[in-house]
């Protein structure tokens, strides 16, 4: 695959993994309410994929912690792109990565 088609994938990603941030900031009230009774925050996986429906349970502090770097996002284990993205942290029933290259500048224009 040439660079154009690397670069087209990478940003394709991004957006992908954009638009799952941006669905599970749409829940965010709704698991800040319930954050109180089950102590965990439910969002769905923000891998690139965009048939992908998995969902991870996820303290408000780590979610909070990986929502403060507009490269990361939360995924399901296995869920991982690495021709576009770095694993940063492995953590209980969820991994956090981070884009690189072109898709990692999209991810921060997109937040």
């Amino acid at each position: 695959m040439d660079a154009q088609g690397n670069d087209e994938r990478e940003i394709r990603a991004a957006r992908n993994q954009s638009m799952f941030r941006r669905v599970n900031q749409q829940i965010l009230a709704l698991n800040t309410a319930l954050a109180d009774l089950t102590e965990t925050f439910a969002i769905t996986c923000e891998c690139a994929d965009a048939t992908c429906i998995e969902l991870l349970q996820l303290r408000p502090r780590e979610y909070n912690e990986i929502r403060e770097n507009p490269r990361q996002f939360a995924v399901f284990p296995g869920h991982v792109y690495p021709d576009v993205e770095r694993v940063v942290a492995e953590r209980d029933g969820y991994t956090v990565v981070e884009k690189l290259r072109a898709a990692a500048e999209v991810a921060e224009a997109l937040e």
